[in-house]
């Protein structure tokens, strides 16, 4: 069996020889009595190279240790009841990554829909040619744009889509705008023109034409008939309206009623036709009581004002004491109603409340009794 020397090393003068099985265990030196571990030396010195050297001491022997079996190694039931697994280490969410931006794409223009286009402006001219009949000659002037507008959206009605709708649209309205402009021009203020192509100017009072505005000299005795004409002098033009019925009363803190007994309601509405000047109005022109006012029946027996109870007042229009171009003053006049079944009444209005030297004249017809509008 193999041997091995081992040397103590804190005395270096004594040793143990032993079995190589012996290497690691504990031994006692017999020099110095110290314990160390055995460990074969490589190198001995000379006094230890005899094999009876009293220094030497025989180890003790060391049995071969026993290797245990993989069953003794193996942990009991018990034992893996204690064992605590280690949570999983879960992998952290993978986040998407961000999508790259990309240039944003510009699609070309869509080309322009001329018949559209035409079609819009024949539709933009209703508005120039309306205004262009407000200015001198602006009928003639409007009768051009109008018919170029007609062409022109006659023309987009060829077309197809909104153009095709837009056409028809202004090719109506311009038609329109023609009918009014030939046959009903008293709508936009405008009167038959003389031979020279200038409008007539009457001097002195005159009647216009409710419908056409067809101008009619006329003197100061006639009666003029008020669902037909108005009475004009100047800048200064006159309407009457006549009607019998029960009235409404405003009173206090903004009640309301109607009366049982009816009435005669009169609206007289004074307008300033001109165009640069502010037309002044005093009296019954504007509003200011009924003097300068009288009312026959058809028996020519006056009537008289409506008297009401204090704090109840009717309905007195929208008077003004100057009328600016193209306004009027509208004024309400109520009178005790006349005898029943009566078609007419006469109405006499001093002309010094528009300024007019003489009176006017009307015969207003009466419709059939009921309350005002």
């Amino acid at each position: 069996m193999p041997t091995i020397i081992a040397i103590c090393p804190y005395c270096r003068a004594g040793g143990v020889r032993a079995t190589s099985y012996a290497v690691g265990a504990s031994a006692t030196c017999p020099k110095c009595k110290s314990n160390f571990t055995l460990m074969p030396e490589d190198d001995p010195p000379d006094w230890a190279k005899g094999s009876a050297e009293a220094s030497f001491s025989s180890a003790p022997s060391v049995e071969k240790p026993k290797l245990p079996t993989v069953a003794e190694t193996l942990p009991t039931a018990a034992a893996l009841s204690d064992v605590t697994e280690p949570s999983p280490v879960l992998p952290a969410e993978l986040k998407p990554k961000p999508a790259p931006a990309t240039a944003p794409s510009f699609d070309p223009p869509a080309p322009a829909d001329m018949g559209l286009v035409f079609a819009l402006l024949a539709f933009i001219l209703v508005g120039p040619a309306v205004l262009a009949s407000q200015l001198p000659y602006g009928r003639i002037i409007a009768l051009v744009l109008a018919a170029g507008g007609l062409v022109g959206g006659l023309l987009c009605l060829g077309a197809e889509g909104k153009a095709r709708f837009a056409g028809l649209g202004a090719a109506a309205l311009h038609f329109l705008g023609i009918v009014v402009l030939l046959f009903l021009p008293s709508w936009l203020g405008h009167y038959p023109s003389s031979s020279d192509g200038k409008p007539e100017e009457l001097k002195g009072p005159h009647a216009v034409d409710l419908n056409s505005g067809a101008p009619a000299p006329i003197s100061p005795a006639d009666w003029l008939n008020a669902g037909t004409v108005s009475w004009q002098s100047g800048n200064v033009r006159v309407t009457v309206r006549a009607a019998v019925g029960p009235l409404e009363l405003s009173g206090p803190k903004g009640a309301k009623r109607t009366t049982k007994e009816p009435y005669l309601r009169l609206a007289v509405r004074v307008r300033n036709t001109g165009v640069e000047n502010e037309l002044p109005l005093s009296g019954w022109a504007a509003g200011q009581g009924a003097d300068g006012v009288r009312v026959l029946d058809a028996n020519d027996r006056p009537l008289k004002i409506a008297a009401f109870e204090s704090a109840w007042a009717p309905e007195r229009g929208k008077p003004t004491t100057g009328a600016l171009p193209g306004h009027a003053s509208e004024v309400v006049l109520v009178f005790a109603p006349p005898p029943a079944k009566s078609e007419f009444v006469r109405v006499q209005l001093s002309g010094a409340a528009v300024g007019a030297p003489d009176e006017i004249r009307f015969r207003a017809g009466l419709p059939a009794r009921g309350s005002f509008p």
